[in-house]
């Protein structure tokens, strides 16, 4: 595959953005951030999402089809769970991964409304119910442990106590704009439609912040960035299939590959007066 890369940034789509967005900040971010490439690693499956540990020695990837989840350790496959089935290592419709704050591995099962939780080994931990929500779909976790679930049924997003599983609040009904993925930073949420190239970041209290025709991601001080690869006879620019964040590790999937990249910060425009 030609490979024609561009990462790009919020201030480098500034024509782009003021173009097609709703835009509520008042400011943008004080600091910019760079990525440095840490590892990639030629994958032969398909996968439809992949997420990583923030140390990035472990990386699990997902199969829809066969709702099976690939655990790689440097790079090398180790272990898979799931398949369809009744066990706890198995699922019945397998929707979405993710990584809590100790590194362990996060599944939802959707037609069972449960979210699983594995050592980054494979090993069942333990499982907390969302029988309450009509349809679950996807989810993230903020670095406190306070856990995000969309559910698709009222197109809305839940919020959930990381101390006593209890429903904070809920957000995003009649703006949602049917998010494939959803991730999140101690101060922000994003929903992102690859197929639609659409990114959503709402603040965690649930107000929408901005709307782009783009699929991007944002690091911890809030500057959105994203990816692009030359695709076909005539290179035309593609997002990757998943971008996730953990603190500052990015996993980037592609259709035969997978990187993760470091975030780097400059100084603040503070300390540079």
């Amino acid at each position: 595959m030609f490979r024609a890369v561009a990462a790009l940034s919020a201030f480098s789509l500034l024509a782009l953005l003021m173009a097609g967005c709703a835009e509520n900040r008042v400011l943008p971010p004080q600091r910019e951030s760079n990525r440095e490439r840490v590892t990639e690693f030629p994958v032969a499956r398909l996968y439809t999402k992949a997420v990583s540990d923030a140390r990035g020695k472990t990386v699990f990837a997902y199969v829809r089809s066969s709702q099976e989840i690939d655990i790689f350790v440097d790079g090398l496959r180790v272990n898979s769970i799931g398949g369809l089935g009744f066990e706890r290592s198995n699922f019945q419709r397998l929707s979405d991964i993710g990584v809590d704050a100790d590194g362990g591995l996060l599944a939802l099962d959707s037609a069972q409304k449960l979210l699983r939780k594995f050592t980054p080994e494979g090993m069942f931990v333990s499982e907390f119910s969302l029988e309450t929500l009509s349809q679950p779909e996807l989810f993230c976790v903020a670095p406190d442990g306070t856990l995000f679930v969309y559910d698709a049924a009222p197109s809305e997003i839940i919020c959930y106590s990381p101390l006593d599983g209890r429903e904070f609040h809920r957000f995003g009904r009649f703006e949602l704009n049917q998010p494939q993925n959803l991730d999140c930073n101690k101060d922000y949420l994003w929903a992102q439609n690859r197929d639609r190239e659409s990114t959503q970041v709402f603040t965690l209290l649930g107000q929408l912040d901005i709307e782009v025709k783009l699929f991007q991601a944002l690091d911890r001080v809030g500057n959105m960035f994203g990816y692009y690869q030359g695709e076909g006879p005539h290179s035309v620019l593609a997002p990757p299939l998943s971008i996730t964040v953990q603190g500052d590790l990015v996993t980037v999937l592609w259709s035969d590959e997978i990187w993760l990249d470091q975030l780097v910060y400059g100084r603040s425009s503070d300390e540079t007066q």
